[in-house]
């Protein structure tokens, strides 16, 4: 259980609690000195390896001693997040990995630890063993039809919003596997650019710019609710994040419109818009491009899907790109 606050740090005088920037905070009335708590961070890891299982610790200390979770601990002073969590991953599971993006960020309050930030990446393996580190009992791969339940609940949002975003990949992969039999996962598919890539690109460019209202409308109605101020911002990044994609599908820079982002990014946090809400707003503005490619039906051959595979991938880089300029903006505004 987390610990609280009875004595100031700065003159010993009693803590009392006072009703401070719509919240209750720490106070110290002798001093004159108000508390702030800030979420720790905390980075988790999300492996798959080539039969798309998910890679899983058990845990032998508390909070949740013998249950399982994604690799997971805190970023330590004097290391990213990045680096917090390919070290937990060494340490707790043998595994040496590479990070490829960011799949969630959310903010908890735990009952052992206090409030937290957990950012949860996707990353490649690199080194072949697994082997459970000193505080972890074991370490394995389960199938992600079938996995046991997971400590952290945070963990579960994180990788089913994980398979959310790879199932139509992976049924399209699965599709061009007696063609392509060397491609066995996304990582796999090659990045240079070829006339069938132009083509493609260019297809999926003119069908953002004439089914814009369309793509605005499924938007909508998967966003949850909000006030309307809320809304009009979140819609204003859903329109943004189209018109870069589309830029960058017709060979147009783009680097403009990523710094723009983080100009957005200190207002979500001047009006105080949730970071949970800004995230979802992007992971359903990149899910709408690729639903509307399968609808239109404008994929026929293996190699049309190959391409399509590997701007996809191109596409969630962007929108990662996108996220991390937002929030390198959020968290500047003071």
């Amino acid at each position: 259980m987390k610990k609280k606050r009875i004595y100031c740090s700065y003159c010993g005088a009693p803590i009392t609690v006072r009703f401070i920037d719509e919240k209750y905070r720490d106070h110290c009335d002798n001093c004159n000195t108000t508390f702030y708590e800030n979420p720790l961070p905390v980075a988790s890891c999300i492996v798959i390896n080539d039969n798309r299982e998910v890679l899983l610790v058990q845990r032998k200390n508390d909070p949740y001693k013998n249950m399982w979770c994604l690799p997971i601990g805190f970023a330590e002073t004097g290391e990213s997040v990045e680096q917090a969590a390919l070290r937990e991953l060494k340490e707790e599971a043998g595994v040496t990995g590479e990070i490829v993006r960011i799949i969630d960020v959310d903010t908890v309050s735990n009952y052992f630890y206090g409030d937290l930030a957990i950012i949860t990446f996707e990353v490649k393996q690199l080194s072949p063993t697994v082997k459970a580190g000193d505080d972890a009992l074991d370490a394995k791969f389960f199938p992600l039809a079938n996995y046991p339940p997971l400590a952290w609940e945070s963990n579960e949002k994180a990788l089913q919003k994980f398979i959310e975003t790879y199932k139509d990949v992976w049924a399209m992969l699965d599709s061009i596997k007696l063609v392509q039999p060397d491609i066995t996962t996304h990582h796999d598919i090659p990045k240079e650019k070829t006339k069938q890539f132009q083509l493609i690109a260019g297809m999926i460019a003119s069908m953002i710019d004439s089914d814009i209202e369309l793509f605005n409308s499924r938007w909508k109605n998967e966003i949850p609710k909000y006030n309307d101020r809320d809304y009009s911002i979140l819609l204003s990044i859903h329109q943004k994040a189209l018109e870069t994609i589309k830029l960058w599908l017709t060979g147009n820079s783009v680097w403009k419109n990523f710094r723009e982002f983080s100009t957005i990014g200190m207002q979500l946090k001047k009006d105080r818009v949730p970071l949970k809400d800004i995230l979802s707003a992007i992971a359903l503005s990149r899910k709408s491009i690729w639903i509307q490619v399968i609808e239109k039906n404008i994929l026929h051959s293996p190699l049309e899907i190959y391409t399509a595979l590997e701007i996809n991938n191109r596409i969630i880089l962007f929108y990662d790109k996108i996220t991390y300029f937002l929030i390198k903006g959020y968290e500047h505004y003071k």
